[in-house]
């Protein structure tokens, strides 16, 4: 048996084609659109319901996440108990959650007991009745969480940035306060769930074992679902930043947690697909170059990373750290270097082709099994994009410049934009 050399590196190969999952695109009786992605060796079915119920919709920070959160707390037939033994009992798993825009109902069952978890799924979503006794054991539970939460400086940064970078009284920017935690009552919920969760708001994605009896079973469930009115957010402008720098200080901390960023553009901007090159060359994998300066070199941290964001009213770049508090100051120094050297140096060809096939290997692999990749296409589908939105990014990658890069960091990386924010000791 030949002995392993590990001096000896793998084989470098680079990626130049990836094959795009194929997705079947129907509606159910009422009309309600579904994707599907059939696959996987697994007898099982992930069911992932887009509702127009995030947070975009309503000026209340708790508003739609509890909502969502409810609505396997008790229906008009089964109590919590009851509803979460049905799906214990089958081995299924119920996941509801909203995000910024848009909630998702989730849920993942074996094939053979669908038309068993399917009618408790169906009845949660539906017939909630929002109970205020197990709504106020969850509010006490989330509250004490928030003051658990409220002493790390990470959560403090994260709050404050985004307050910063939409507006105290946007929706994406509204920041936790303890009073939040009184103000809502099961009434309110209840008319925010009636307003949005009908089948005018819903769209459905259905990804693994798909045969002609789990759609008959999925079209029984959803596709005699009344519509009623169509839900669409407002355009709400986001103010303007009054403030660059937000220090908050906390004498006692170890660490300081920084946020930085700006706003730029949604999927839907033609320089979108070309910032994601550019934010992964910052700082959006291991060997990005803030981790290269800030991690390995300075040894601020153990970890910082750029990430590109895009909800659908804006997008934002953002970095986010946690560094030694001594260090913070130097750390933003670093970060605002890194964002210089972006606008002023070309990228070698060296690093942009290593760049390059780190995200088609990216890609690659999030695309690799049916369940994973629904998940990336539940993510696409909220903005009106299937996976021809790969095309155009395996497209982009392979055809970037570093003059384009270049261009783009100083469209975007605006220093008189860039909102700091440091919690901790600065």
């Amino acid at each position: 048996m030949d002995k392993l050399d590990r001096k000896i590196h793998p084989e470098y190969k680079t990626i130049s084609n990836i094959v795009i999952p194929q997705v079947q695109k129907i509606k159910l009786s009422n009309g309600m659109p579904i994707h599907i992605m059939n696959g996987g060796s697994q007898d099982i079915v992930k069911i992932d319901l887009l509702v127009k119920a995030g947070a975009i919709y309503t000026n209340h920070k708790l508003e739609a996440p509890v909502t969502s959160i409810m609505l396997g707390e008790g229906t008009k037939d089964k109590n919590a108990h009851e509803i979460a033994e049905v799906f214990d009992y089958y081995g299924a798993y119920f996941m509801p959650s909203a995000e910024k825009d848009n909630a998702f109902v989730s849920m993942l069952s074996l094939n053979k007991y669908l038309d068993n978890t399917l009618p408790v799924y169906i009845d949660a979503l539906t017939q909630s009745t929002m109970p205020q006794k197990e709504l106020s054991i969850l509010l006490e539970r989330r509250k004490n969480n928030f003051f658990i939460e409220s002493e790390k400086t990470s959560f403090l940064a994260r709050e404050a940035f985004f307050e910063q970078l939409f507006g105290e009284n946007h929706p994406y920017g509204l920041k936790s306060k303890e009073e939040h935690y009184s103000q809502i009552d099961s009434n309110i919920l209840l008319s925010f769930y009636k307003e949005h969760y009908n089948a005018a708001n819903f769209e459905l994605v259905l990804s693994g074992k798909i045969n002609e009896a789990v759609l008959k079973t999925i079209d029984i469930n959803f596709g005699k679902m009344p519509f009623a009115k169509a839900i669409t957010s407002n355009k709400i402008a986001n103010s303007k930043n009054k403030k660059k720098l937000i220090v908050i200080k906390k004498s006692d901390a170890v660490q300081s947690s920084i946020r930085m960023g700006f706003k730029t553009v949604t999927k839907s901007h033609s320089d979108f697909l070309g910032l994601e090159i550019l934010v992964t060359i910052f700082g959006g994998y291991f060997g990005s170059r803030l981790m290269k300066n800030i991690r390995e070199e300075k040894g601020y941290t153990y970890g910082i990373h750029a990430m590109l964001v895009s909800l659908q009213q804006t997008g934002y770049i953002a970095v986010a750290a946690d560094v030694k508090a001594e260090n913070a100051k130097d750390a933003v120094v670093e970060i605002e270097r890194e964002i210089e050297k972006l606008q002023n140096e070309t990228i070698s060809e060296e690093e942009l082709a290593l760049v390059k096939n780190f995200m088609m290997g990216e890609m690659l692999q999030s695309l690799d099994g049916t369940l994973s990749t629904s998940e990336v296409y539940k993510g696409l589908v909220q903005f009106g994009y299937g996976f021809s939105y790969f095309e155009k990014l395996k497209d982009k990658i392979l055809g970037i410049t570093a003059q384009e890069l270049k261009n783009l960091a100083n469209k975007y990386f605006v220093s008189e934009e860039m909102i700091t924010v440091v919690a901790g000791k600065y």
